[in-house]
């Protein structure tokens, strides 16, 4: 669940009162195929980000948490998954309660790995998450465009 420790990392990096604050999952859902082999599964589930009493103004962290979306979850919208709720109670001296849920989902595959956490079939695997950081374009190599025919190829 790696979508859900970067969403806690980067809450703890944004609220000034780390320790008035807890991140965890619920309405978690397994998608898998069954037969006689694992190759991979979908994980789908709520993150509720809970903040009490903490000093933070929370227009700023929204900004934090769009930025997240469009950094590591750029495909919501093709996922089915829907926009982040949440409710605010505004307390004395700039200080709030905050409860933030987003829906995400996960996928997981199998690749072979010498060392893997997984054996079947006489092979090991490693489980493998599909989270991870959008690539800038600007860290991007050009892209080089090949025109051939399938005669060519050997």
């Amino acid at each position: 669940m790696k979508a859900l420790q970067s969403l806690t990392d980067l809450f703890r990096e944004h609220v000034a009162d780390a320790k008035n604050f807890t991140v965890w999952a619920e309405d978690g859902a397994l998608f898998c195929t069954q037969g006689d082999s694992v190759d991979g599964f979908e994980l789908e589930y709520t993150a509720i980000v809970f903040m009490q009493d903490v000093r933070v103004q929370p227009h700023i962290l929204m900004m934090h948490l769009v930025s997240w979306m469009n950094t590591h979850d750029p495909y919501r919208m093709e996922k089915g998954l829907p926009f982040p709720t949440f409710a605010t109670e505004l307390l004395d001296n700039g200080r709030c309660d905050i409860k933030i849920k987003i829906d995400l989902r996960e996928a997981f595959a199998l690749q072979a790995h010498p060392q893997g956490n997984w054996q079947q079939h006489g092979e090991r695997f490693e489980c493998v998450g599909d989270f991870a950081a959008r690539v800038d374009e600007d860290d991007l190599n050009e892209l080089v465009l090949f025109v051939g025919h399938l005669d060519d190829l050997p």
